[in-house]
């Protein structure tokens, strides 16, 4: 048995997300000569900024929401199979997850170990898993399929799920998925997202946070998570862009806390 760790990777998501909104939705109003500014060519501005965030805040407000259908997000996620079970019941995104049938787990059997709320619950769960990977062992050491000896595997196997979506889609997945009636497993996989997300269009992911104070690793700063958890860390969005400006240039337009 091989316990993973639940992971949340970006793979792909639209470059300047809000200034590309902002250009498709001015067509609806044939605005788009707002776009231009004396004190800049290219929306990086202050007064740029300030305009984009009022006029796609508006439009979200508004439930226009249609508009953020044209940004997409493509994230890798590594879960047990439970979740994804979970995940793929959105219907609006696309979906490509490692597969059972030709996987053969010779090595051992990936699992996510559950939330226990008792030593003795992780004792019982401990001997459950070492039962069925005996059982699965000698399923395959007999000759049996891995798409037939995959019938014992358990619910927490790890797997790998690739999974597209549009920003409106994404918004209604988070807002889902983050609320406090949420499987644990999935509520930490939507919070990773959402930080994420919150970083490249924080106008129309930011109001998905919540009343829950947490301090900055980093600075010390107050911050606000979308659920309670005393164990959680998370960094400010000043640390995060500069980070990530250190890294590949990338500065995000806008964001606060």
């Amino acid at each position: 048995m091989r316990e993973i760790e639940q992971q949340v990777e970006l793979v792909q998501i639209t470059a300047n997300a809000e200034h590309m909104l902002e250009r498709i939705a001015r067509v609806c109003y044939s605005s788009e000569s707002r776009m231009q500014c004396d004190d800049c060519n290219d929306g990086s501005c202050k007064k740029c900024a300030a305009r984009r965030t009022k006029f796609l805040s508006g439009l979200k407000n508004k439930h226009h929401d249609s508009i953020f259908e044209h940004a997409v997000a493509t994230f890798k996620l590594t879960t047990d199979r439970g979740i994804t079970h979970e995940f793929v019941r959105h219907r609006l995104a696309s979906y490509t997850q490692s597969s059972t049938r030709y996987i053969k787990y010779d090595d051992g059997i990936p699992v996510v170990v559950p939330f226990f709320r008792t030593e003795a619950e992780e004792k019982i769960w401990r001997g459950a898993m070492y039962a069925t990977e005996n059982a699965y062992t000698k399923m395959l050491a007999g000759g049996t399929p891995p798409q037939i000896a995959r019938d014992v595997l358990p619910t927490c196997t790890a797997a790998t799920l690739f999974v597209t979506a549009n920003f409106r889609e994404w918004r209604h997945i988070l807002q889902l998925r983050l609320a406090a009636g949420a499987h644990p497993k999935i509520r930490t996989l939507a919070l990773s997202i959402w930080r994420q997300l919150v970083l490249h269009c924080p106008v129309y992911f930011d109001d998905l946070n919540s009343k829950f104070p947490l301090k900055c690793v980093e600075c010390g700063r107050t911050i606000w998570a979308p659920i309670k958890d005393a164990d959680l860390e998370m960094t400010c969005s000043q640390c995060l862009r500069e980070e990530m400006r250190e890294m590949n240039g990338f500065n995000p337009v806008r964001y606060m806390d």
